[in-house]
């Protein structure tokens, strides 16, 4: 080497392709097989139930409400830049080290759910969506995908802040709490 230092990214970007593989595998199964079956328990409570969500993608649910709507090909559009987006700011914070590799995996699989996102909309039209829950939702893997990367960046980044604020409060007042 020349006197400059390599980026080597140890980031967990192998687990991205697990996770997409798995939620179209499913997706490929359910729509090819199990479209317009429907199986409810618990009294309606949770159920199988699938259909392709055309109507309620991502940011359409709230422009709906006021009756505004965002094409598929502007979805698409949107989604290849969060991929981006979300892609560089992992690789920021991961040169920091300031979050860790909990923060890194729970990155990975938003990104993940941003990739599969994109992949329905693009092989679809819409997300074929399959998991109903709770008498209003019906979700997929992918949905699953993000709300677990968020919930782990999210937690992570909070207990990071707050124990940077706790080492701040100590610094300023010697550790005396008065």
């Amino acid at each position: 080497m020349s006197g400059k230092k390599r980026l080597r990214l140890k980031l967990p970007f192998r687990y991205i392709p697990p996770l997409i593989i798995a939620d179209m595998f499913i997706k490929a199964i359910v729509t090819g097989f199990f479209m317009g079956k429907k199986k409810l328990f618990f009294g309606g409570l949770f159920g199988f139930c699938p259909h392709i969500n055309r109507e309620q993608m991502g940011i359409n649910h709230e422009l709906a409400k006021i009756d505004m709507h965002i094409s598929n090909g502007a979805n698409i559009v949107l989604n290849i830049f969060i991929i981006i987006f979300v892609g560089a700011l992992l690789i920021r914070l991961n040169r920091k080290k300031v979050y860790g590799r909990m923060f890194a995996i729970g990155s990975c699989i938003g990104i993940a759910a941003c990739i599969c996102s994109l992949l329905d909309k693009i092989i679809w039209g819409g997300s074929p969506d399959y998991m109903y829950i709770i008498n209003e939702y019906i979700i997929d893997l992918k949905d699953i995908y993000m709300f677990a990367g968020a919930i782990i960046c999210g937690g992570i980044y909070l207990r990071t802040e707050l124990a940077k604020g706790s080492d701040n409060k100590m610094d300023n007042n010697g550790g005396n709490d008065q």
